[in-house]
């Protein structure tokens, strides 16, 4: 018999892995991508621990070849605007050891392409260009159509596809939910990958440093031994669409010149050499969607995982990360398939027939564990973008370096978020 068709939405981070998973328990997956042709798009990411053990399950080389091409972290620094410390911590240094694994910044496309590749190794077809407008479910399938007029069908469908997930959308209309789009923040983020000044950010270099402003905080991290990721986030009254596409030459200038303007007065020369000699800057706006209940993250057919179920702002740092604790948990209940063994079709009728049972305790599983995180990652966002004003920033970093000053009580925070999902 043939193996089960799965379709899946979105070719980042979440669906490639759950696309190499499946396909290693026999079945069929075939990946959709909106995107034309995937390519060089979106500055970096933070893998911490939690993720890069899910990704080691993929392929045992691949811990030691993203440690190879990028930057270990081994450090947390927070300190003001000015450059005046606040908190330093060699916390991530322990991370090997006490998780097996690292916290690695890498730079996105890199990770995508990776991945994308694999896919390709190991014979999972990609669909590149292909939109999701529509889901049906059928009593033993489930129909995709997309912008293209085309259609698929699969026993059943995991949406992958990010915040602004069509598979969401598509999902909760058959539930007769219609949820709109997703409500922007006020915040917009403007991120680039820059030659690290070493002059300046001195030993601070091999950490993720925090700077904190009136109503602006930036970001930085080493994605490798000469070049540094860095984010600057800050109130924005007008929309700013969400976009990982590479600025032009002109586009470029006008975003360097406008963050010189904003951050000249008040930060330290380390953010602002940064800026000035960034190789690419990004721009986009921050969004946010209501939290749905575990039993909105699925149907009978159809499952989401990552950002499509629980989208979280980036100041936390575990979007991707938490996306690969889904699919661990999601894969950990999928039964193994073995083609061509005597009770296969009795495998395949159970499967059929547990699917909304698999798909219920996947999210009830998950659902407390990522609405815990995603409220502590729009708290954080508003600790330290939103607060202006001299009192009021004296009173947040204030709470900053009392946060950290228990060396003990952050390892054990740390503990209960890198310790999983296994």
């Amino acid at each position: 018999m043939s193996s089960p068709i799965v379709l899946i939405i979105g070719c980042g981070v979440a669906g490639p892995v759950m696309a190499l998973f499946l396909k290693r328990k026999g079945y069929r997956p075939i990946v959709f991508e909106k995107v034309q042709a995937l390519g060089d798009a979106g500055a970096s990411l933070m893998l911490m621990p939690n993720g890069m053990k899910v990704l080691g399950l993929l392929d045992s080389h691949i811990s030691s070849a993203l440690q190879s091409e990028f930057q270990t972290l081994t450090g947390y620094w927070h300190g003001t605007s000015t450059g005046e410390a606040l908190a330093d911590s060699t916390l991530p240094a322990t991370f090997p050891s006490k998780y097996t694994q690292p916290a690695l910044g890498i730079k996105r496309t890199y990770l995508n392409l990776r991945l994308k590749n694999m896919l390709l190794d190991d014979g999972i077809e990609v669909r590149e260009g292909w939109e999701l407008t529509r889901i049906e479910e059928k009593s033993d399938s489930v129909i995709a159509t997309f912008s293209n007029n085309c259609s698929a069908t699969g026993s059943f469908l995991i949406g992958c596809d990010g915040i602004k997930a069509a598979s969401r959308r598509a999902m909760l209309e058959m539930q007769g939910i219609h949820e709109g789009a997703p409500t922007f923040t006020g915040l917009v983020q403007m991120a680039g990958i820059s030659q690290t000044p070493v002059s300046a950010l001195g030993p601070r270099g091999s950490s993720m440093c925090n700077w904190y402003g009136q109503g602006v905080h930036a970001i930085a991290y080493p994605v490798s031994r000469t070049h540094t990721s860095w984010a600057v986030t800050l109130p924005e009254g007008q929309e700013m669409q969400e976009t990982w596409l590479v600025a032009g030459k002109a586009e470029l200038e006008e975003r360097r010149t406008m963050l010189d303007k904003r951050l000249g007065g008040e930060f330290e020369p380390a953010v602002l050499e940064l800026v000035r000699v960034a190789e690419r800057i990004l721009a986009f706006g921050l969004f946010d969607r209501v939290e749905l209940d575990s039993d909105q993250w699925f149907s009978r057919r159809c499952v989401l995982v990552g950002d499509a179920a629980h989208p979280t702002s980036p100041h936390l740092g575990q979007g991707a990360n938490q996306a690969l604790e889904d699919c661990y948990h999601l894969n950990q209940l999928i039964p193994t398939l073995v083609p061509d063994c005597a009770g296969y079709k009795e495998s395949l009728s159970k499967i059929e027939s547990g699917l909304f049972k698999i798909f219920r305790v996947y999210a009830e599983t998950r659902q407390p564990r990522t609405a815990k995180l995603v409220k502590e990652a729009r708290r954080l966002g508003e600790q330290r973008v939103v607060v202006a004003g001299p009192e009021l920033c004296r009173k947040r970093n204030a709470s900053i370096a009392a946060a950290w000053a228990d060396p003990g009580a952050v390892a054990q925070g740390f503990d209960q978020l890198l310790r999983e999902p296994f």
